[in-house]
């Protein structure tokens, strides 16, 4: 089950996929789970060659972070590992694995909670086969300020990729004296419904005005 394990791993690491990291930042955590995925048949058609080519890879990933739990993720297309791990504010910025990709990598806690980070996003020098890696936070505090790519509601994502990652900075700020509030969005359904309730009385009146009128 080990080698199984190790085989994976270094397979996700080494060939085009994607790694999604969430982190959720709650009154007193700030919760971390990273997602990597591959195409299954790349686990699949893996050889001994390729595995032993890229060993060290598996140790640079966990090193040092082995308290993350792992969980193998499989679907008929996808394979895959979640890290997770919900740390208090004060491991955060020296122990949590985003630290590995930027240079400079601050949180500040005092009116606001910021965070943010050098330019240069260094994972993707030390995993290039990693296509597209995505980075997504979410709080229950409103976020007021960020220079995300997308936002919705109060998930601010980043997307970085081989074209950006050189000049690819997060910046966040949120205001720990507010809590988020979700607008209600506009329940179309029930619109829809009422429309077609008018369309159909008015189609009526006009109905039976038009019978009066040829009556008389």
């Amino acid at each position: 089950m080990k080698k199984i394990l190790f085989l994976l791993i270094t397979i996700i690491l080494l060939t085009g996929c994607t790694a999604n990291y969430e982190i959720d930042i709650t009154k007193n955590t700030i919760n971390d789970k990273i997602t990597i995925m591959t195409d299954s048949n790349n686990v699949n058609n893996a050889n001994k060659a390729t595995t032993d080519l890229f060993t060290q890879k598996l140790g640079e990933w966990e090193n040092g972070h082995d308290f993350y739990k792992r969980d193998l993720i499989t679907t008929e297309d996808k394979t895959g590992y979640q890290y997770t791990y919900n740390f208090n504010y004060n491991e955060y910025d020296a122990m949590s694995q985003i630290r590995k990709c930027y240079k400079d990598f601050n949180l500040t806690y005092d009116n606001n909670i910021t965070l943010s980070t050098s330019n240069e996003f260094l994972c993707k020098n030390y995993y290039p086969q990693v296509k597209t890696y995505t980075i997504s936070i979410t709080s229950e505090y409103d976020i007021v300020e960020s220079n995300a790519d997308t936002i919705k509601d109060n998930t601010h994502t980043w997307k970085i990729n081989a074209n950006n990652y050189k000049n690819k900075p997060i910046t966040i700020k949120l205001n720990k004296h507010k809590l988020y509030i979700k607008e209600e969005e506009p329940n179309y359904e029930y619109i829809k419904s009422i429309l077609f309730i008018l369309f159909f009385i008015i189609l009526t009146i006009i109905v039976i005005k038009r019978r009066k009128d040829i009556k008389q």
